[in-house]
C-alpha cells in the first residue's frame, strides 16, 4: 500500500481542525486545496455539506462536488449556483421532488428545473460529469432536455435500481427504449455507469458512442445475450467492469456474464481493463475471454472458481499470491467495492490463521500493512470490523514468530485496533469493541508469560491504553490486564512504568470509580499503586500532586473509606500522602491541608487506643503529616493539632514498633530543624526514624548516617524534655541492633 501524499495528509489535517472549530476558516483554498479538503470535510461529516453556505467565499474555486452521502435542501440546492463546476455527483433526491416537481407527474422530480437552478452558466459550459446516484423518477424525455443543458457532458453515472425499469414503464408506447434515449443525447460520453440498472433488456443504442472508453454496468444482467453485440462497436472502449456485489452462489438464478459475452461473439478490440468480480465463472471461459482480446492487461477475477488461477500475459487480480490478493484490496478500497474488501480481508485471515508458516516475513508483513490500510483508510465500517477481527481470531498473532519479527509494528497494529474498534459503535448489526480490545491486549501480555519482554514502546502502550478504557470503561476486566502485566514485566521496565505518568494518572482515576462499587478491584488497584509508588521518582510525584489531584482523590477516598467497617486500605492512603507531603510546596500543603480537611482526616483516623499494630501504622503516618504542617506554619489549627499529637504520643509504647513505610529525609529533616516545630512532633519525629530504619532499602536511601547524628544530638541536648530525649536514645538503640544484624 503506497502512504499518503504530504498534500493529502494536509488536507486530511485541515479538513479535521475545521471540522472541530479549532481555528476560523477566514482564508481562501485555491481550487485543488478546496476539491481535496472539502472532499475530506464530507467523509468527516455528510452534514458539512451546510458549510457550503456559510464559507461559499473561502470555497468560491471549488469544482468538483461529491454529495452522495449527503441530503441537501433546497437552500444548498441554489448556493451550488456560486461555484463553477466540472464534476457534480448527487445523492438521494426523492426529498425534494414537492420542490422540483414534474409538471405532469407529481411523484416524479423535474431534474431539468432542479438542475437550472443548481449550475450556473459556467458550470453548464463546462461541466464533464454528472452522477445520480439515488432512486428518485425523472420526468419524461430528460436525457435530450440535459443534453442541450450540459453539453459538455462527457462522464454520467446512473446508480438506480429502478431508474430504467421505471422509464420502460413510462415510455411503453414510444417505441424507444430509455438506454437509447440516453445514448442518442449523450453522443460525447467517455465514461457510463448504469450499475444497478433493472429490467434492461439490451444495450442496443449503445454503438452510438463512439467515444466511449469506460463502462460500468455493475449487478446489471441481461438476459438476452444478443443484448450485448452492440458492445462490439465500441472501438475506444478500454474499461469494461461486468462485476457483481452479492456471492453468485447465493443467487437463484445466477448468470454467466462473460459466457454470455462469449455466446454473443463481443470482441472489443482496445479493452485493457476488466472486471468480472463475483460473477459466475470459470477457468475455461476466462482463458478464452483473454485470448480473445490480446490487447488486456489486468483483469480483476476475484471469485472463488478463480482464485487460484494463473495468467503470465495478463495482470490477474485475485488470490493467487500475497501480491495480486492486496492489489486486490487496494482496487476495491479505491473504488469503494465494499464487499470485494471483505472478500479480501476474509482471504488475509485465512492465511495469516493457517498458512503463515508457509509465508516469508515479507510477505506477512505485505500483509499485514494491508490489514492496517484497511483499518485507517477503508470508509466502511463493515471493513473495519472483518479486519478487526482478523487481527483478534488469526493464530499468527499468537505465535513467538509475530512479536519477534514483528515488534516494531506491534504499537502502530494495537492503536489502530483500539481507535478503530471505538469508532465502531454500530454497523449492520449491534458491535461490542471491548471483547476484542481486550483480546488483543491479553494476547500481549500473554506473551510476557515466556519470559520474553516486550519493547518498552509496546509496554508503555499497552499499559497507557489499557488504563484509558479501564477508565472509560469499567465493565471490562482491563485492571486484571493491568494486573498480569505488571507481575509479568521485567524489573527495568517496572521501573519505567513507575514514572510513568499516564499510568499513574490513570490508576488514581480508576480508584475513585471502584471504591464503593467494587471494593475488591479497589483493593488490587491500591496494591497496584504502591508497586509503582515504591519507585516513583520526585517528579513524578511532583507531576501527580500538580496536575492529578492526587492528594485531594486520596483524602476523598480516606473519608469514603471510614464508613465502612475495615478500613485496612486507609494506610495505603496515608502513606501516598505522606510521600506527596515531601515534594509539595508549602502554598500546595497549605492549599491541601491548610482549611477543614484537617479535621476530616482526624475524624476519621483515631490517635487513642491503638489497639493494633495497624492502627499505630495508619496513626504514625498521618500525625507526621501533621507535623509537617506545624514545623512549616502552614495551619491555623495548631493547638488542635498538638493535642491530636500528644494524645498519640501517650499512647505509644516502646514494647511495639509498628512495620510503618519509610518517611522522606525532607519531612524528617524539615520537622526537626524547623523553629516551628513542637517538643511533641520532634518526639513523634524520632518514633517514625526508629521505624524508618527497618523500612526495606534504606542503605540506599543515604538517610541512615542522618538518622544517627541527629538522634545523638536530640540524646545530648539537656534543653529537649526527657520523653524526647527517650525517644532518641530509643532510635540509637535500634540503630545499634539493624547495625549488628547487617554487619554494618
Amino acid at each position: 500500500m503506497s502512504p499518503p501524499t504530504l498534500f493529502q495528509l494536509a488536507a486530511k489535517s485541515l479538513a479535521q481542525v475545521i471540522h472541530e472549530e479549532k481555528i476560523p476558516f477566514d482564508f481562501h483554498l485555491d481550487t485543488k486545496s478546496s476539491n481535496a479538503v472539502f472532499r475530506e470535510l464530507l467523509e468527516l461529516d455528510p452534514n458539512n455539506v451546510e458549510l457550503l453556505k456559510s464559507y461559499k467565499n473561502q470555497l468560491l474555486k471549488l469544482t468538483e462536488l461529491d454529495l452522495r452521502k449527503c441530503r441537501i435542501d433546497e437552500e444548498g440546492v441554489s448556493d451550488l449556483n456560486k461555484f463553477n463546476l466540472i464534476s457534480l455527483e448527487f445523492g438521494d433526491l426523492c426529498h425534494l421532488i414537492t420542490k422540483f416537481p414534474d409538471p405532469i407527474y407529481r411523484n416524479r422530480i423535474d431534474i431539468v428545473s432542479f438542475l437550472e437552478r443548481a449550475v450556473n452558466t459556467n458550470s453548464r459550459e463546462m461541466m464533464i460529469h454528472l452522477g445520480f446516484s439515488g432512486k428518485e423518477e425523472f420526468m419524461s424525455g430528460w436525457e435530450e432536455k440535459i443534453s442541450k443543458l450540459l453539453p459538455s457532458l462527457q462522464s454520467m453515472k446512473i446508480i438506480s435500481g429502478q431508474f430504467i425499469e421505471r422509464f420502460l414503464f413510462s415510455n411503453l408506447f414510444s417505441g424507444q427504449t430509455p438506454f437509447s434515449n440516453l445514448c442518442n443525447s449523450f453522443p460525447n460520453l467517455r465514461v457510463l455507469d448504469i450499475s444497478s440498472a433493472r429490467g434492461l433488456s439490451s444495450l442496443n443504442g449503445i454503438k452510438h458512442l463512439k467515444n466511449l472508453q469506460e463502462l460500468v454496468m455493475r449487478n446489471v444482467i441481461i438476459e438476452n445475450v444478443d443484448g450485448y453485440k452492440e458492445l462490439s462497436e465500441l472501438k475506444n472502449l478500454r474499461i469494461l467492469d461486468v462485476s457483481v456485489d452479492s456471492d453468485p452462489f447465493l443467487l437463484s438464478n445466477p448468470i454467466r456474464l462473460i459466457g454470455s459475452l462469449l455466446a454473443a461473439d463481443v470482441q472489443m478490440e482496445k479493452l485493457e481493463f476488466l472486471d468480472c468480480s463475483m460473477t459466475v465463472l470459470n477457468e475455461q471461459e476466462l482463458r478464452k475471454f483473454v485470448e480473445h482480446h490480446p490487447t488486456l492487461k489486468t483483469v480483476v477475477a476475484i471469485t472463488p472458481v478463480c482464485d487460484h488461477v494463473s495468467i503470465p500475459t495478463i495482470d490477474l487480480l485475485n488470490f493467487n499470491s500475497t501480491t495480486s490478493l492486496v492489489k486486490c484490496l487496494k482496487y476495491a478500497l479505491s473504488n469503494d467495492r465494499d464487499k470485494l474488501a471483505q472478500n479480501c480481508v476474509h482471504a488475509i485471515a485465512r492465511k495469516l490463521n493457517t498458512n503463515h508458516e508457509q509465508l516469508n516475513d515479507s510477505e506477512i508483513r505485505v500483509l499485514l500493512n494491508a490489514l492496517c490500510y484497511v483499518l485507517r483508510e477503508s470508509k466502511n465500517k463493515i471493513d473495519k470490523y472483518w479486519a478487526v477481527k482478523c487481527f483478534v481470531e488469526s493464530n499468527f498473532f499468537e505465535t513467538e514468530r509475530f512479536f519477534s519479527s514483528f515488534s516494531l509494528e506491534i504499537p502502530g497494529i494495537v492503536g489502530l485496533i483500539i481507535k478503530s474498534s471505538e469508532t465502531l459503535e454500530v454497523v449492520s448489526f449491534p458491535f461490542n469493541s471491548h471483547p476484542s480490545i481486550t483480546s488483543i491486549l491479553n494476547q500481549i501480555v500473554n506473551f510476557l508469560r515466556f519470559g520474553k519482554p516486550l519493547q518498552d514502546s509496546v509496554l508503555s502502550l499497552i499499559m497507557e491504553k489499557t488504563v484509558e478504557l479501564s477508565c472509560l470503561n469499567s465493565g471490562y476486566d482491563y485492571v486484571g490486564i493491568l494486573i498480569r502485566a505488571s507481575r509479568l514485566i521485567s524489573v527495568d521496565q517496572h521501573t519505567s512504568i513507575c514514572n510513568n505518568t499516564k499510568v499513574f494518572q490513570g490508576l488514581f482515576e480508576i480508584s475513585d470509580k471502584l471504591i464503593n462499587r467494587e471494593p475488591l478491584t479497589y483493593q488490587q488497584v491500591m496494591e497496584l499503586i504502591v508497586s509503582y509508588m515504591k519507585q516513583a521518582s520526585e517528579d513524578t510525584l511532583k507531576f501527580l500532586v500538580s496536575n492529578c489531584q492526587a492528594v485531594e482523590k486520596c483524602v476523598e477516598q480516606i473519608m469514603m473509606l471510614s464508613r465502612f467497617s475495615t478500613k485496612d486500605m486507609q494506610k495505603h492512603l496515608l502513606h501516598f500522602l505522606m510521600i506527596f507531603s515531601s515534594v509539595m510546596s508549602d502554598e500546595q500543603l497549605k492549599r491541601c491541608y491548610g482549611g477543614e480537611t484537617v479535621f476530616r482526616l482526624i475524624s476519621v483516623i483515631n490517635t487513642t487506643g491503638l489497639r493494633n499494630p495497624f492502627e499505630r501504622t495508619r496513626a504514625i503516618m498521618f500525625c507526621s503529616i501533621l507535623s509537617l504542617l506545624l514545623a512549616k506554619n502552614l495551619t491555623e489549627h495548631r493547638a488542635h493539632i498538638k493535642t491530636t499529637i500528644k494524645e498519640f504520643n501517650d499512647s505509644w509504647g516502646q514494647w511495639n514498633i509498628p512495620n510503618c513505610q519509610k518517611m522522606s529525609a525532607r519531612v524528617l529533616n524539615a520537622i526537626i530543624t524547623s523553629r516551628h516545630s513542637t517538643d511533641e512532633s520532634i518526639c513523634l519525629c524520632l518514633i517514625s526514624m526508629s521505624t524508618f530504619i527497618y523500612a526495606e532499602g534504606y542503605e540506599a536511601n543515604g538517610c541512615l548516617n542522618y538518622i544517627k547524628a541527629t538522634s545523638k544530638g536530640i540524646r545530648d541536648n539537656l534543653n529537649m524534655p526527657e520523653y524526647t530525649r527517650e525517644a532518641a536514645e530509643l532510635v540509637l538503640y535500634e540503630m545499634e541492633n539493624i547495625e549488628n544484624k547487617y554487619r554494618i
